[in-house]
């Protein structure tokens, strides 16, 4: 299989998983008949699983956005793996740049954000 087929399939997968996701979690919220979900912010990954594997339907709908933010995520790492497979130097230090400024955006950013 190709880079490209490779790379179209991840994204193809994150974001049908991703609307699934959010899909039940909306589905289950209405079921329930929740009327007002807590902030967004007020959640961490941890209990997201934790939440999800309790059958919270609002971390059903955030773990569909973390995996929809994961999905370039791995699309990069797929490209800097392919450039580094293939030897070629410059391209995978750009990958690995452009990965390294994600992770710094995704991990780090919200940590100095709420301080």
């Amino acid at each position: 299989m190709n880079l490209e087929r490779v790379i179209a399939l991840t994204l193809r997968i994150g974001v049908v998983l991703s609307a699934s996701l959010v899909a039940g979690g909306l589905v289950l919220f209405y079921a329930e008949g929740l009327a007002n979900p807590p902030a967004s912010s007020s959640f961490t990954l941890p209990a997201v699983i934790a939440g999800v594997a309790g059958g919270n339907p609002v971390s059903l709908m955030l773990l569909g956005i973390v995996v929809l933010v994961i999905t370039p995520v791995l699309r990069v790492s797929e490209l800097a793996l392919n450039y580094l497979w293939q030897r070629d130097r410059l391209y995978a230090v750009i990958s690995l740049l452009v990965l390294l400024l994600m992770m710094v955006g995704i991990v780090l950013l919200p940590v100095f954000y709420h301080g």
